[in-house]
């Protein structure tokens, strides 16, 4: 004689619930590395870790850069990390901070215009001098 189940035991479809979550959760998990195959080196190196994690040429980053997709540049800070490392790269960076403390003013045009301004000084100073002594009417 075949045993009916009870109309308030839902273990069954409980578990079959349990069971494609389940499955779905595996293939979710075995589709992140998948869709990080078609990035290049270092974004794929960025997006997994936040940071990089090997060195790379400027000519990887750039290309790394110009092929970043679009959900990666603008939700992550890989492109800002990309950025920086091809900055260091190249020279424009040294040890991961930007010089700061320039001026827009070239070296030599400040020197002539503090010569300048000193110049003035003194030919009015020597101006003033003369004008104020005694006159010999």
């Amino acid at each position: 004689m075949k045993r009916r189940q009870a109309a308030h035991n839902n273990v069954a479809p409980v578990r079959r619930l349990l069971a494609i979550v389940a499955v779905g959760w595996l293939l979710c998990l075995l589709a992140t590395p998948a869709s990080a195959a078609g990035l290049s080196p270092p974004v794929a190196d960025c997006q997994l870790h936040g940071h990089l994690t090997q060195t790379y040429t400027a000519a990887q980053l750039r290309h790394g850069l110009s092929t970043m997709p679009a959900y990666i540049r603008e939700y992550s800070g890989c492109y800002n990390v990309l950025q920086q490392a091809l900055l260091e790269k190249i020279g424009h960076l040294k040890g991961g901070t930007a010089s700061g403390g320039s001026s827009f003013l070239p070296t030599w045009l400040i020197v002539v215009l503090a010569i300048l301004v000193l110049g003035g000084a003194a030919f009015g100073i020597v101006a003033l001098r003369g004008r104020g002594g005694p006159r010999g009417d």
